[in-house]
């Protein structure tokens, strides 16, 4: 059975969720006049909002019985379970307990959600499964891409 496999192949699954989120950029060590220099009308008072996209990207060779890396609809649940719970319809300053005291960027989000995840995989750790990507879409034209490092 999967005599493709029989050579060990390391391959890449991603999946991709989206989630509504605000956030105002803001550090509480600025001043005012700083932080709107520096996140312009990011630093808005009542904050601001968007649609994110997330994209998870696992690593690993392929189990050979049954020619997957990683069951994607596990994956599904993982994400609804430790991303969308968390992290939709929510303020991230305010409703995020792991970003107080942050200024909650898309390149901060993606290292929280880059610990989370990595936390999370470690259940499987019977398995050659690693986290290679997390890529988060602020909007259409920007993203932030995380390799752990």
């Amino acid at each position: 059975m999967n005599h493709l496999l029989e050579k060990p192949r390391k391959i890449y699954v991603s999946r991709k969720i989206d989630f509504n989120a605000a956030h105002r950029l803001f550090n509480a060590e600025l001043s005012d006049a700083e932080n709107s220099r520096i996140y312009g009308k990011c630093s808005n008072e009542h904050g601001h909002g968007h649609n994110y996209e997330l994209e998870i990207t696992l690593s690993g060779i392929v189990d050979r019985k049954t020619g997957f890396l990683f069951d994607l609809k596990e994956l599904k649940s993982i994400l609804e379970e430790e991303i969308i719970a968390r992290f939709d319809h929510r303020h991230l300053n305010f409703d995020v307990p792991e970003l107080e005291h942050c200024v909650p960027t898309t390149e901060v989000l993606a290292v929280l959600v880059w610990d989370i995840l990595e936390n999370r995989l470690k259940q499987f750790n019977n398995r050659e499964i690693s986290l290679y990507e997390v890529k988060i879409y602020e909007t259409g034209k920007n993203a932030v891409r995380y390799l752990g490092e």
